[in-house]
């Protein structure tokens, strides 16, 4: 979690303008699960349903980081990430 900057999280600037951040993630790490949407596309040796579940597993990854640099602690009490492994869970079984 050290490597999570809450400051690249979408955010309003002073002006009130909204910023699209990078959810806490270096840019290596966002650009590939960014491109796993597009990749899966090609991957005509998968199941569609296998297609769908790569896809939804980038997202809920992208999805626990930028929770867990934004506000780790609400995360973990409310249950937010643990539910966010369970889709995971789900997705991959």
């Amino acid at each position: 979690m050290s490597g999570l900057d809450p400051q690249a999280c979408d955010r309003m600037d002073p002006g009130g303008v909204m910023v699209d951040g990078t959810g806490g993630l270096d840019e290596e790490t966002r650009s590939k699960l960014v491109f796993v949407p597009c990749a899966v596309q090609d991957a005509l040796w998968l199941t569609p349903d296998q297609q769908i579940r790569l896809v939804a597993v980038a997202s809920l990854v992208t999805g626990a980081a930028r929770l867990l640099a934004e506000d780790p602690g609400t995360a973990i009490t409310t249950g937010e990430l643990s539910r966010t492994w369970a889709l995971v869970d789900h997705a991959i079984v």
